[in-house]
């Protein structure tokens, strides 16, 4: 048991005029300076007291203003002076409010009244500012136990927590958060935690599956190529992009090779996958002779694997009206979510707000941890970060000190209080691009039994797109035909073809030839047959006058209707 807590630096009545003070204490050196210079040149003062005069009071006046610039910038700038700031703050807050004791106390001159502040005490670090209100059944007591709101507009923070410690009631304000921003290269995998500010980590196997929730052009796209570009690095990650938008072009680069999906009948099928997959990994962690009951993935040194959805509303309006894809999808899915979490599958699921329509609450509570980029609804914010945030104040904040900000929102692990969130920031305007970065990663091959599944789809998709290439090549070599096998089918003479051929061409219906033969496509066997047709019903002595009329009815011209 501990014989003393130290909760910080005690709440004074004068710290209301700290402010004051520091820059006394800034000025004091130049006003003995004022007055050291003023006594050497008191003679000269006194027989020529205005030139002496203005020196003297410009220096005393640019002394103050230097004093005042010192004093603003240390408070800015100095964790020191910036706790001093906020026992001011709340020196200020308990004498407004009334939240003070009186004593009358025996002088000379007879009884007078004095104030004395009850025991708050304030410790603070560069992002966290805790106050401790004494209890002990006083007066204030009732006041002290609902000050969380009102500390968090006072310190322009996030109000974090409340706890009670031996006496005090603590509140723990998160503070200076956009300080607290990281760059990309700082965004990185330590253990099982991804850092995505500098006090803020994501760990994906205590908190395990994350719902991004944002409005268009919030940042939330961002935030995800963030979080991939971390991830890669020691894990495997597939991707399902219904959009068929920003995330499905990264198929293209080979670290995402056969990793990305579009179609619903692919992201189906790629759910489906993951659960073969997390049955199997089950299977080899139970193989293991050290295994017991509750033992991780991590324990056995396996690599994790991400389902990163992007706007899961799009993809169950696809399948809207199938029932039947519907419930497979959601089977899959609850397997992951409730079962994935020892076997190392996590999902990623981003979405404009988590609406219940698309995700059963029940299902929803499950992911552990909450994250939101650019503004939401107040019900958008119910629905991402539950009851505890009910009475929380989601601050609207599109510009800091006049600079415009994108990536600002909230983050909370479930049931906990949500804290303001800046997305790592990244410097497009000097030329960074995630897909150059993604290009420099390795690609991480499968490893391990369970991975077969995935092995085993690749190889079949493989196998679907030769056979498709294969297919079109044969439809491609089937639009062409020799003439002499158009001939011989509509019982056509060669030496007439070969008479009307050359005048089509003249007429830009060109026709291509191999080494031993004329090749014919369908639309100039059509031409060919209305050609003869035309010649054998108007009893015409010339085909050329014959192609002219076929040619100028179908509005052909030179060089259309080439092969």
């Amino acid at each position: 048991m501990k014989l003393f807590t130290y909760r910080g630096k005690r709440v004074q009545i004068f710290h209301r005029n700290i402010k004051g003070i520091t820059w006394f204490i800034w000025w004091f050196p130049f006003l003995l300076a004022s007055i050291y210079y003023t006594y050497l040149h008191l003679e000269e003062l006194k027989v020529h007291p205005l030139p002496q005069g203005y020196f003297i009071g410009s220096g005393v006046l640019l002394s103050v203003l230097l004093s005042l610039g010192i004093n603003y910038l240390c408070y800015e700038k100095i964790l020191f002076f910036q706790k001093l700031n906020s026992l001011r703050i709340l020196s200020r807050f308990l004498l407004e409010n009334n939240l003070y004791l009186v004593k009358k106390v025996k002088r000379d001159k007879g009884m007078v009244e004095k104030i004395t502040l009850p025991k708050v005490y304030l410790k603070q670090s560069r992002y966290e500012l805790q106050v401790s209100f004494i209890l002990e059944g006083n007066k204030f007591q009732d006041r002290f136990l609902n000050l969380g709101s009102t500390l968090e507009v006072m310190f322009n923070g996030d109000f974090r927590d409340k706890s009670f410690d031996n006496r005090f009631i603590k509140y723990k304000i998160a503070i200076n958060r956009i300080e607290s921003r990281i760059s990309i290269d700082q965004v990185e995998v330590k253990g099982s935690k991804i850092r995505l500010m500098k006090d803020v980590y994501w760990d994906y196997v205590k908190d395990s599956h994350l719902l991004v929730g944002g409005g268009t052009g919030g940042g939330k796209t961002v935030t995800l190529m963030s979080i991939i570009y971390a991830l890669l690095k020691v894990g495997y990650i597939d991707i399902c992009d219904p959009k068929n938008s920003d995330l499905a072009s990264l198929k293209k680069l080979p670290v995402f090779h056969g990793r990305v999906y579009s179609s619903k009948e692919d992201i189906i099928n790629c759910f489906k996958e993951n659960v073969e997959f997390m049955k199997k990994r089950y299977e080899v962690l139970t193989s293991f002779p050290d295994y017991r009951p509750g033992t991780y993935y991590t324990h056995y040194n396996l690599k994790p694997k991400f389902l990163l959805v992007d706007e899961w509303a799009a993809l169950m309006a696809k399948i809207d009206r199938d029932y039947s894809q519907q419930s497979e999808l959601m089977e899959y899915l609850t397997q992951i979510v409730l079962e994935g979490r020892q076997a190392g599958v996590y999902v990623i699921f981003a979405m404009q707000r988590p609406d219940g329509e698309y995700i059963k609450t029940s299902l929803r509570d499950n992911f552990m941890m909450r994250l939101s980029v650019g503004h939401l609804e107040s019900t958008g914010y119910d629905m991402m970060f539950g009851d505890a945030n009910k009475t929380k104040e989601f601050k609207k904040l599109d510009e800091i000190n006049g600079v415009k900000v994108v990536g600002r929102g909230y983050i909370a692990s479930s049931g906990n209080l949500a804290g303001e969130f800046y997305s790592p920031y990244i410097p497009l305007d000097q030329g960074f691009s995630f897909y150059d970065e993604y290009a420099k990663i390795p690609i991480m091959e499968f490893e391990g039994e369970e991975f077969s599944v995935f092995e085993e789809y690749l190889e079949e998709k493989k196998s679907k797109e030769e056979i498709k290439v294969d297919e079109q090549l044969q439809e491609l070599e089937i639009l062409h035909r020799p003439l002499k096998e158009f001939a011989d089918e509509h019982n056509l003479k060669m030496q007439t073809l070969r008479k009307i051929i050359p005048y089509m061409e003249e007429h830009g219906i060109l026709f291509e030839r191999s080494d031993s033969a004329i090749l014919i496509e369908p639309f100039q066997e059509k031409l060919l047959l209305k050609i003869i047709a035309q010649f054998e019903e108007d009893g015409r002595k010339s085909y050329p006058k014959a192609i002219e009329a076929i040619v100028s009815h179908h509005g052909l011209g030179q060089g259309q209707g080439q092969a």
